[in-house]
C-alpha cells in the first residue's frame, strides 16, 4: 500500500488527522481539487473500513514524494506520533515534502529544523545514507523511531535488530548508542541505551519502556541513566562465555575463516585469547563480532616481526573486507571508520602491555599474547582481563 496522510485542497494542506468524515472526503474529492502536494497530480481519499484512513495517487505515475510503500501499520504509526507532538511541541508538519532534496520526513518540527522518521519498512544501508545525508546537506537535524516490529528481545538485555537500525545509531551525551522504536498499537515506546552490538544483528543494551503519555522529546532523543559498571561487566562476560560455548558450530564465512586460520596454526577457536572479544573504543565499526575480527588481529600481530606498522593491520583488514569475510558497520551520525576500530583495539592492547606505540604508525610487541588450555581456563581469564581493563569506559 502505498498512501500519503497529506494532500493539497483548494491550495491549503489537509490531513487524515483530524474529524473530517468519509463522506465529505468523498465530496472534496469529487471537486477534483484535492491533490499531492508533491507532483501536483489528482488524489483519492481511501476511507475503508479495515486499514488507516489515507489518500492514494489517482494515476500510477511516478511520485517524486514517495520512497516506499506504507504499510497500515506504519500510517497508524505516523498519525499516532503527529498527536503525540502536537500535544507536545509548536510548528510541526505532518509529510512536509523538502523540495531542495526531494524528501518528505514524517514529520517535520520547523522551530528546531528537526525531521523524523518513523521507520517501518526494510530500507538497505545506502538508502538510509542517502538520506540523512539529503538533511545534513541543507542542515536540517533527523532522527529516527524504529517500528516495534523491527526490535526482538532475545532475553534480559539482548535484542535482536533489523540489520540496518544500528544505521541510525547516534551517541548521547556520555558517548553511549542509542535507537528509539514506537509501537502505535500499544501508544508505547521502547528506548535502547548503552548499546554495544555483538554481531551484525544481536545487541547488548538497557531497555527503558514509557507510555507515550508519559514521554517528551527531550527525553527521548536525550541520555538516561547509565547501568553500573559491574553490570556492563556481567553482561559482556557472559556473551564471550556464549561466544566460546558456540563457535564451534558457527558457520558464518568471517568464522569459518578464522577457525581455519587458528587451526593450521594449532589453535581452537573456542579458546581464543581472552584479550579478544572486547569492546574497545569503537569496535562497533565493525558489523564483524568483535571476538572474530580481534581474534584474528592477535594471530597476525603475532606472524609480524618484533616491530610493525598501523599500515599493516590496516591493509590486512583491507584485503579480508575485500573477501567480505571482515563486514565494515556504516554509521553516518558518528564520525569515525573501521580504522577507527583498528586503532581504538591497539590502544586497548597497549593497555595490556602486549605491544607499544612507538610512533604514530610504528608498533613493537612487549610480551606474547595468552591463550587459555581449557574452557574453565579461558572463563577465568575473561573475568580477570575484564576487570583489569578500564576497556569499559570507552565505549
Amino acid at each position: 500500500m502505498t498512501g500519503m496522510l497529506v494532500a493539497l485542497y483548494e491550495n491549503q494542506f489537509v490531513d487524515m488527522t483530524g474529524d473530517t468524515s468519509k463522506e465529505q472526503w468523498y465530496s472534496k474529492m469529487k471537486t477534483g481539487l484535492l491533490i499531492c502536494p508533491v507532483c501536483k497530480k489528482k488524489v483519492i481519499p481511501k476511507c475503508g473500513s479495515k486499514n488507516v484512513w489515507h489518500f492514494a495517487h489517482q494515476s500510477q505515475d511516478t511520485c517524486a514524494g514517495l520512497h516506499e510503500a506504507e504499510t497500515n501499520y506504519h500510517l497508524i504509526g505516523k498519525k499516532s506520533l503527529f498527536h503525540w507532538l502536537m500535544k507536545k511541541e509548536k510548528n510541526l508538519y505532518l509529510e512536509h515534502y523538502l523540495r531542495d532534496i526531494a524528501q518528505r520526513p514524517d514529520i517535520y518540527l520547523s522551530e528546531g529544523e528537526q525531521a523524523i522518521e518513523y521507520q517501518c519498512a526494510t530500507l538497505n544501508v545506502d538508502m538510509f545514507i542517502s538520506r540523512i545525508n539529503g538533511y545534513q546537506s541543507i542542515g536540517i537535524e533527523s532522527d529516527w523511531i524504529f517500528g516495534m516490529k523491527r526490535i526482538n528481545k532475545k532475553r534480559e538485555n539482548l535484542y535482536s535488530l533489523q540489520m540496518t537500525d544500528l544505521t541510525a545509531a547516534k551517541r548521547d551525551k556520555t558517548g553511549k548508542l542509542s535507537l528509539n522504536y514506537f509501537c502505535p498499537l500499544q501508544q508505547q515506546f521502547l528506548l535502547l541505551r548503552n548499546i554495544l552490538p555483538i554481531s551484525q544483528r544481536k545487541v547488548l543494551a538497557d531497555g527503558y519502556t514509557f507510555s507515550a503519555k508519559n514521554l517528551d522529546l527531550n527525553m527521548m532523543f536525550g541520555t538516561l541513566e547509565n547501568k553500573n559498571y559491574e553490570y556492563r561487566n556481567l553482561l559482556w562476560n557472559n556473551q564471550k562465555k556464549t561466544w566460546r560455548m558456540t563457535a564451534y558450530k558457527n558457520v558464518s564465512p568471517s568464522i569459518m575463516y578464522v577457525k581455519k586460520v587458528m587451526y593450521f596454526n594449532h589453535r581452537s577457536i573456542t579458546l581464543f585469547s581472552p584479550l579478544a572479544g572486547m569492546p574497545s573504543y569503537n569496535y562497533y565499526f565493525f558489523e564483524t563480532s568483535p571476538f572474530i575480527w580481534q581474534s584474528y588481529l592477535l594471530f597476525f600481530i603475532e606472524k609480524l616481526s618484533s616491530t610493525f606498522t598501523l599500515n599493516q593491520i590496516e591493509n590486512e583488514c583491507k584485503r579480508l573486507m575485500g573477501k567480505r569475510i571482515f563486514l565494515e558497520r556504516k554509521l553516518p551520525y558518528i564520525n569515525g571508520s573501521y580504522q577507527c576500530a583498528i586503532k581504538g583495539y591497539l590502544n586497548f592492547l597497549e593497555s595490556e602491555q602486549i605491544i607499544e606505540q612507538m610512533n604514530d604508525n610504528h608498533y613493537r610487541k612487549r610480551r606474547p599474547v595468552p591463550y587459555p588450555r581449557t574452557l574453565d581456563e579461558a572463563f577465568g581469564q575473561d573475568k580477570i582481563f575484564s576487570k583489569k581493563a578500564v576497556i569499559f569506559d570507552f565505549v
